[in-house]
């Protein structure tokens, strides 16, 4: 057992007398803990576990007789761990532990010639492509992480590709940001931004037998910087193309391209002073097509092109403008006859509006001459006073002798007939 207090053997059957006395007339000591050892990498993990049921707030880690390490916990544990590092572990020593009050654990001498210092892998080599230190937002990135081809009996289990900003320490690993892991030795990044550039690194893992899982040496960094171009504009003025890039890159190369065409239609040359291009209009190029225009700048070995402008349309010159695409027939004269009824639909839709407008108005307008023509009338007709004199004769007549002739007499009326100004109001 293990005997912090010394080792003389008079003391150690006075204490054991003394012991054996209190025993029996104040509660048992707690059970001895167990210590047991393990090796993690370069260092001694020395366990101090306390028996089934029982467990401490204190636990404390002896060598020979000398406590060296101390732990207290909140609430009761079962266990405590404690690690010797350094030259500690190398050096063959007795240890024990106790928990509480509990009798101590017997000693142990973990192992020195399992504590072996293992040296990392070596470094593999990362390759990018393409090989710039300059590139665009959007731009995507190849790594491949190559490791050495005759120092590794066993394959990598993953490969890490890292990323260190400019401006840290020059230690690649002191504070590096993992970018992506995977079981294959490439990678395949796209530059959203400045905050990508830096130094970008690889390094790989592997499971030893006795470290366990370590990881190799960061590879030579590469060095990459993300710069954002602006986008250019294009416009149309006066029979000319406009491509204007952005006044930080002066020295810029125009080229302008027709839709979906890789090849330019024609290029400009950079100037010293200007950071845009014209381009004229000639009869060569196709009217009533879309263009685009681009540029590119030079940054060390690194040639950099722009993203492309916006579209802008030729208008049509004299009449000359792009044949249409033969690629689908069917569709356009679809499209033409579709077009062709439509405007015939229209055409009978406005004619038959404009001959009802017509006729209504015609019938009005005929309704309303019929009204004139009759109010004139009425009052030509009571505009007049005409009197008509009809004096009635009386004739008498006989049978016997109707050949005579008739005696005059005074008329049967005295009022003549005539006709009135004026109605009569009844």
């Amino acid at each position: 057992m293990c005997n912090p207090q010394g080792s003389n053997p008079q003391r150690n059957a006075l204490t054991t007398e003394l012991q054996d006395s209190a025993d029996a007339k104040e509660p048992s000591v707690p059970e001895a803990p167990t210590l047991t050892s393990s090796v993690r990498g370069s260092s001694v993990e020395l366990l101090c576990k306390a028996p089934l049921g029982s467990g401490g707030v204190q636990f404390k880690l002896f060598r020979v007789h000398q406590e060296i390490d101390k732990k207290t916990y909140s609430r009761k544990q079962q266990e405590a761990p404690f690690v010797l590092k350094g030259e500690e572990s190398k050096k063959p020593n007795l240890y024990c532990c106790q928990y509480d009050n509990s009798m101590y654990s017997s000693y142990i001498s973990p192992e020195v010639k399992s504590i072996v210092s293992v040296n990392p892998p070596s470094p593999p080599e990362l390759k990018v492509h393409p090989s710039n230190d300059y590139i665009v937002t959007g731009q995507t990135l190849a790594f491949n992480c190559q490791t050495p081809p005759s120092s590794l009996n066993q394959r990598p289990d993953a490969f890490l590709l890292i990323r260190k900003s400019r401006g840290t320490p020059s230690s690649m690993l002191a504070s590096p940001k993992l970018v992506s892991r995977s079981q294959q030795p490439s990678f395949s990044v796209e530059a959203m931004g400045r905050e990508d550039s830096g130094e970008y690194a690889c390094l790989y893992q592997l499971t030893l037998p006795k470290t366990g899982r370590v990881n190799s040496t960061a590879s030579r960094p590469v060095h990459i910087t993300v710069i954002d171009l602006p986008v250019p504009t294009l416009s149309l003025s006066h029979h000319v193309l406009k491509c204007v890039g952005s006044p930080s890159y002066p020295q810029a190369s125009f080229a302008l391209f027709r839709v979906g065409s890789s090849s330019p239609e024609a290029t400009r040359q950079f100037s010293l002073t200007q950071h845009h291009a014209q381009f004229p209009i000639t009869n060569r190029y196709d009217h009533d097509t879309p263009y685009q225009c681009q540029y590119n700048v030079q940054m060390g070995n690194s040639h950099l092109h722009s993203k492309k402008s916006n579209t802008v349309n030729l208008p049509c010159n004299k009449g000359r403008c792009a044949s249409p695409s033969a690629g689908n027939p069917g569709s356009s004269d679809l499209a033409l006859i579709i077009g062709s009824v439509s405007a015939g639909v229209l055409f009978l839709m406005v004619v038959s509006l404009l001959s009802f407008a017509i006729h209504t108005r015609l019938k009005t307008l005929a309704l309303k001459r019929r009204k004139r023509e009759q109010d004139h009338f009425w009052q030509q007709l009571h505009s007049g006073n005409h009197v008509v004199d009809l004096p009635l004769q009386r004739v008498d007549c006989e049978f016997e002798d109707f050949r005579r002739k008739p005696s005059l007499s005074e008329p049967i009326y005295d009022i003549p007939m005539s006709t009135f100004t004026k109605p009569p109001l009844y």
